[in-house]
């Protein structure tokens, strides 16, 4: 009777919470104690009712020597008598190292390897109500920030876990009613990670102290943050798109304006969407890292953070870039390429700079293209012409100004990004700079009706087309 108690309730959470489709693939991890015990149990008796297919997995850290060993017999055994296929790992640690941490990341590695190899597309873990309670605490603790309060969710991505409402006792009760075994880790029981300790001895001292239902109030709030976690985000997607200026492959800009009305609350599940949304992961942002951006935002001038994953916060004037890449690309400021006579074409760096000559244009002649193109007048111009980059002490007149102007305060009148300003090309001749390639030309060398002889000026872009075997290089498949 307590079995069918049991799986009623192990199934019925599994709909609720919508962890299980037809013909899924679910990879348990299996250590061999009694949650990860109960959780490919219950699994198995619902195999041919829901049509899906199993695979457990089990690591052996080596960290407990004969019963290490013991574990893994165990499990092979316990899979072989219900005809589960099983996957082993045998793994040594490093013990300079945070153990616990390092069990985590080997974990999840081989568990999304396995994942990608076998075309798993749902992995079952055995967390139960007290790793819940555990987590909540935990988090807390270590100050997660908003969305630490919502512990374990049932589902998150390929990760489900379907005993979440499970308290210990019934899981105990469940085995024991099944006649089965489990394996008990006894490092469980001594105080040697964070999460042994409130475990052991914070909430006993709690359940002792302030509340014997706190398991299942901590269990509750999870619960009511969890629901409260998908609002805040909901909210948060519609404040990206108002305050979202551009996005492109690599970039979103947003507008410090929109995101300065909006509550830090919000502004905490904005900055964790678009991390995750850069990064493919939500893992390691914490409150510290909200902190960090609004720091950024806060203070003036041009400022740049990286965080965990490769994404990079850029500030710049009255706008917030979260990106994947550097963007600072590393120039040799001192590059430079001369030329003593007109040419074609040249290539500097990743671009190509093509040069024409061309006869008198009539003044009514509308001469602009694109930002980076430019026509200039040749006879104003002295060979050699060079292309390179900012130099310290650059001045040049701006196209409509009579007196020279520091090329620096030229960039900060025009919000032009520090953290794009060596990266910009300069063309200048023997005695001056004649354009700011995108920006300005000199003034001394603008076309006007006095104008003869014409030198048009072309940036592009070169881009590289990679072959196919390039790709297969990148790929591995070679």
């Amino acid at each position: 009777m307590l079995e069918d108690k049991f799986l009623g309730k192990f199934e019925q959470f599994v709909i609720n919470n919508r962890l299980i489709s037809k013909n899924d693939k679910i990879l348990v991890g299996f250590s061999g104690g009694a949650d990860s015990t109960a959780l490919l149990l219950a699994l198995w008796h619902l195999k041919s009712k829901y049509n899906f297919s199993l695979l457990a997995a089990h690591i052996n850290y080596n960290l407990r020597g004969e019963d290490s060993r013991s574990d893994a017999d165990f499990v092979t055994n316990f899979c072989f008598d219900r005809n589960i296929s099983i996957v082993l790992k045998d793994i040594e640690m490093d013990p300079s190292g945070n153990l616990e941490n390092q069990a985590r990341e080997i974990r999840f590695e081989y568990f999304n390897q396995l994942a990608k190899l076998y075309k798993v597309n749902k992995i079952a873990l055995g967390h139960n109500i007290g790793d819940q309670a555990e987590t909540i605490l935990f988090r807390l603790i270590r100050g997660s920030g908003f969305t630490g309060i919502k512990g374990i969710t049932p589902i998150n991505g390929k990760l489900i876990h379907p005993l979440l409402s499970f308290s210990r006792k019934e899981i105990i009760e469940f085995l024991e009613t099944e006649k089965i075994c489990w394996r008990e880790d006894k490092t469980n029981q001594q105080n040697l990670f964070s999460r042994n300790i409130i475990r052991n001895e914070l909430i006993p001292w709690i359940e002792d102290k302030l509340n014997p239902n706190v398991i299942e109030k901590l269990y509750n709030t999870g619960n009511i943050f969890n629901e409260t976690d998908e609002i805040m985000l909901e909210l948060a997607r519609r404040r990206i798109s108002k305050a979202k200026v551009k996005r492109d492959k690599s970039d979103f800009r947003f507008s410090l304006k929109v995101l300065r009305r909006t509550r830090p609350a919000l502004r905490f599940y904005i900055y964790k969407d678009i991390y995750q949304q850069i990064s493919g992961t939500d893992k390691d942002f914490y409150h510290s890292n909200f902190e960090e951006i609004e720091a950024v935002i806060n203070t003036p001038g041009s400022k740049k953070i990286n965080l965990p994953n490769k994404v990079y916060i850029f500030k710049e004037y009255d706008e917030i870039i979260f990106s994947n890449k550097a963007k600072l690309k590393i120039v040799d400021v001192n590059n430079k390429k001369e030329i003593t006579s007109l040419r074609k074409r040249l290539v500097f760096e990743d671009h190509r700079i093509i040069f024409s000559k061309l006869k008198k244009i009539k003044p009514s002649r509308h001469l602009f293209e694109d930002k980076f193109t430019t026509y200039l007048d040749l006879d104003n111009t002295i060979f050699p012409i060079t292309i390179r980059h900012r130099q310290p002490g650059d001045r040049f007149c701006p196209l409509g100004m009579k007196h020279p102007k520091k090329l620096k305060d030229f960039f900060i009148d025009e919000k032009v990004p520090k953290f794009d300003r060596d990266n910009i090309l300069i063309i200048s001749d023997a005695e001056k700079i004649l354009w700011i390639a995108g920006l300005r030309v000199d003034n001394r060398v603008a076309i006007t009706e006095k104008t003869n002889n014409i030198l048009k000026v072309r940036i592009e872009k070169i881009t590289v087309k990679k072959t196919r075997a390039a790709e297969r290089i990148k790929k591995g498949n070679v």
